[in-house]
């Protein structure tokens, strides 16, 4: 299937992927470029009532996320330990 970008850069996706994928009118989608000429559309998928996350949902969802970073160094693991500290105190004072 081919689709075009309009002047907007928007793409239509074909009725026939919608179906297929269950997407539908506001529905959000993952952009990912993938080397020089491709890109990977992903189905962001919300979480049923009373569903549980499996440590496999976690992996299928973040794989390949860190694949093309080469700044992993001890002052990036520190920033990402910062961050998540700043975030959990947020969660535990709500």
């Amino acid at each position: 299937m081919e689709t075009r970008i309009s002047s907007k850069g928007q793409i239509t996706l074909p009725s026939e992927v919608r179906r297929q994928l269950k997407i539908h009118t506001g529905d959000a989608l993952v952009v990912k470029a993938v080397g020089e000429n491709s890109v990977v559309l992903e189905v962001k998928r919300k979480a049923l009532p009373g569903s549980k996350v499996t440590a496999e949902d976690i992996i299928q969802a973040t794989a390949g996320m860190w694949k093309d970073r080469n700044d992993f160094d001890e002052n990036f693991i520190r920033r990402i330990r910062e961050s998540d500290h700043k975030r959990l105190e947020g969660l535990l004072n709500e």
